[in-house]
């Protein structure tokens, strides 16, 4: 439901001026300068018209608070209520949860609250969900070691898709309840929780304890996230098969000749970055109906131990433009940060607009520009993200 647009918003953000942090990203790792003594730093992600902010805030005062909410005509409601208590230790955020790595430094929050999210319900959206094992490993840059995320919603079908989102992001998770208030309210509700308890709504909670991240190995992480492929290491058994998949776009390997033959493939299996050993490299096909359709060239811990080199990504000329290729990069992606790697690079070629738009896409950056082998070599844009 869209929230109503309040009169004299502005005047009213304007009175409540002390409570917002109009630069946030200027407080990255300063943040308890605010509040020297602060026990601890808690974080809430959507805070609405602040009911729980205002309540949680009074009644912990040795504690620092930052609540972040996207929507002015909610937070100003939010900011209202903590001035009225006369509150000095809650400060707010007109910003994303998205770009928390961007307002706070590494290990910088104890604590942080999700509650009552926006559930989007289609599957498709899924990715959006502030519980999503993308934004739970976001999550993990501002949090301290063995730092919580306490998390409720009314929404039976996200608690239980969330349930299993904790752990492949690394947390472990306790006090679970599908009726946190079945025996008497339990701690501060938000305004939205207190109407539908009254209803009857079950009210469903949990916590996340920041533990180490799953170690997956690549390979295995990209076939899990992948289950309609077949997924694996291209031998020279498959050279044939992967050549006919390259001739299938001449134009491809046009911009950076020579065309591939059944020997350059075959040393491809092999070829190696400096300084790097057989064990990190995979040399992936990604099959369907009996043949590959697309090949994946990546290698682990290159040129940092914890960045994952993309050295090849090619899909059949029928599967592109349909989101195929995304699907893979970001299991790829994703895979990585299973297999313990917090960056991902590649080189694309300058002549390739394309192409550079594709990995612009999907988050990555141009770091530089450069050459694939040598000044004699394509030049290429060198772009990096991280996963």
């Amino acid at each position: 439901m869209r929230m109503r647009k309040k009169k004299n918003l502005a005047s009213r953000m304007e009175a409540c001026g002390a409570l917002i942090v109009s630069d946030p990203v200027a407080e990255k790792g300063r943040w308890r300068a605010r509040k020297p003594e602060a026990a601890n730093l808690r974080l809430e992600l959507g805070c609405g018209k602040g009911r729980f902010t205002a309540e949680t805030a009074a009644a912990n005062p040795e504690d620092l608070y930052v609540a972040v909410e996207r929507v002015p005509d909610a937070m100003v409601i939010a900011m209202e209520r903590c001035r009225a208590l006369g509150l000095t230790n809650v400060f707010f955020i007109d910003g994303d949860a998205a770009a928390l790595d961007e307002y706070f430094a590494p290990g910088e929050v104890d604590l942080i609250y999700i509650n009552f999210c926006d559930p989007w319900p289609s599957v498709k959206h899924s990715r959006r969900r502030l519980t999503h094992e993308g934004f739970l490993r976001g999550y993990r840059r501002v949090l301290q070691n063995s730092g919580e995320i306490h998390f409720k919603t009314d929404n039976h079908d996200l608690f239980e898709w969330s349930l299993f989102q904790f752990p492949k992001a690394g947390f472990a998770l306790s006090e679970v309840t599908r009726n946190l208030h079945e025996h008497g309210v339990q701690g501060v509700m938000t305004d939205y929780e207190e109407k539908f308890h009254a209803l009857g709504t079950p009210i469903n909670r949990c916590v996340g304890t920041m533990g180490p991240l799953p170690d997956v190995p690549l390979v295995e992480g990209v076939a899990r996230r992948l289950p309609g492929w077949e997924v694996r290491l291209v031998t020279a058994q498959d050279a044939a098969l992967v050549l006919a998949l390259f001739q299938s776009d001449p134009d491809f390997f046009a911009l950076n000749p020579p065309q591939p033959t059944l020997e350059s493939i075959q040393e491809d299996l092999t070829n190696l970055p400096p300084r790097c050993a057989m064990e990190q490299k995979h040399y992936l096909a990604l099959w369907r109906d009996g043949a590959p359709q697309a090949v994946l060239d990546l290698v682990e811990g290159y040129p940092r131990e914890r960045t994952l080199f993309v050295g090849l990504f090619f899909l059949a000329p029928a599967l592109r433009r349909q989101g195929t290729g995304r699907e893979i990069m970001d299991a790829a992606l994703q895979a990585a940060g299973d297999a313990g790697m917090d960056s991902a690079r590649l080189a694309c070629l300058t002549n390739n607009p394309a192409g550079h738009a594709f990995w612009r896409a999907l988050g990555f950056g141009d770091l530089r520009e450069g050459h694939l082998i040598g000044e004699s070599s394509a030049p290429v844009w060198i772009m990096e993200r991280l996963v």
